[in-house]
């Protein structure tokens, strides 16, 4: 009997040190609601055009997405995690997909990604040491971009954060350059992070991420598209009472054939941040400012955005109003053309949140974005105006 009972106790121990030492959880946001969106376009000669759309689609306030992650405890302050996320339509319940690339660069409504997946690594942590990530994930750039004051939302009207294109009627070059200063950097695959413990309030951040394509190759000719990516980053984050700032960069290299028989055309991209902000007593104040720079392998420059915002929030009860003004240019090629193609950029937000509980929000929000050809009448305007309900669990 007292065998019986010694390992039936013993059985028990064990499982009980196994669930302390590792856990697995599910988690997400889903952000369903209505949005109509606005584009006024003016070409040089005055002549306007208009394009409305409205729906049902959600993930205004945030993107919708599922994960997985977990940790285990693997003694003496050594642990093991890991975390796999999907991105998905909550107008649908698709899981977004789109014909960009998954190992490079883009961004908006795709969520980043071909396959739908935003994050997914593997790492280890100590807490003297600092943690190690391996995989797909968020660059340190995009929290410093995306802000505090409802970040990482999508709609028109935030200065370094929305995915606002400069098109072909208001840059009069036919290119495309996208407002958001991280969108070549918001997430990137195959990345290497490290994450120092925080001492003193400070927080250091480096990452560097490489993908080589194989394909054969020639006289500097390749005979199949490919492309070859790389990335590195470093950031600090520094806490002292009520203020925090943030400072980084990140550069990208690609090196990009995108059909058969067509040689490597390469291109680099460096992305400047940082922000500073004032949070206590329900209020949350906060600066930022980002710089992104597109240059070609020779060193030529190719594109450019510079933007700024002053952004602020005030939590009262379960009412939360908050408000974001911004400001800033895009640029195209900086060669003498017989076309202008520096943009002035005008960014509004703001709109209140009312708590139901810690995990379940409504939100209504307006959002604008002027884009002004400079010396012209030539400008693009789109309006955003969305209410929804945001869950987190």
């Amino acid at each position: 009997m007292k065998k019986s009972l010694f390992a039936l106790a013993a059985v028990g121990a064990f499982a009980g040190a196994a669930q302390a030492q590792s856990s697995v959880s599910v988690y997400g946001i889903y952000d369903g609601g209505w949005s109509g969106s606005n584009t006024q376009e003016t070409n040089t000669s005055g002549t306007k055009t208009n394009a409305a759309s409205s729906g049902f689609s959600g993930g205004e306030s945030a993107s919708s997405r599922i994960g997985f992650r977990g940790v285990e405890d693997l003694g003496k302050g050594l642990t093991a995690s890991f975390n796999i996320e999907l991105g998905f339509n909550a107008g649908t319940g698709e899981v977004t997909t789109a014909t960009s690339s998954n190992t490079a660069n883009t961004t908006g409504s795709t969520q980043g990604s071909d396959t739908g997946v935003r994050t997914a690594i593997v790492g280890l942590g100590n807490k003297q040491f600092g943690t190690l990530q391996i995989g797909r994930q968020l660059t340190g750039i995009h929290s410093i971009v995306a802000g505090d004051v409802w970040g990482g939302n999508n709609m028109a009207g935030d200065a370094t954060y929305s995915d606002v294109k400069a098109t072909a009627t208001t840059n009069g070059t036919g290119q495309t350059i996208s407002g958001r200063v991280s969108s070549q950097a918001t997430r990137s695959s195959n990345m290497a992070t490290y994450i120092s413990p925080t001492i003193a309030g400070l927080t250091l951040r480096a990452e560097a991420g490489n993908t080589l394509s194989t394909v054969s190759n020639t006289n500097g000719y390749t005979s199949d598209p490919g492309i070859q990516f790389a990335m590195k980053g470093a950031y600090a984050t520094y806490n002292y009472g009520p203020f925090t700032a943030k400072a980084g960069q990140v550069t990208m290299t690609s090196n990009e054939a995108l059909s058969n028989f067509v040689g490597f055309s390469g291109s680099k991209t460096t992305i400047s941040a940082a922000n500073v902000m004032y949070k206590d007593k329900g209020v949350t104040v906060q600066y930022t400012f980002a710089n992104n720079k597109t240059e070609t392998a020779a060193g030529a420059y190719t594109s450019g955005v510079r933007a700024q915002k002053l952004s602020a929030s005030y939590q009262m009860g379960a009412i939360m109003p908050f408000i974001q003004y911004g400001n800033g240019n895009i640029q195209g090629s900086r060669a003498v053309l017989a076309t202008n193609t520096l943009i002035d950029t005008t960014s509004m937000q703001a709109g209140v949140e009312y708590s139901l509980s810690k995990r379940t929000n409504l939100y209504a929000a307006y959002g604008n974005t002027d884009q002004k050809l400079k010396n012209t009448s030539a400008k693009t305007e789109v309006t955003d105006i969305a209410v929804g309900v945001r869950h987190t669990f």
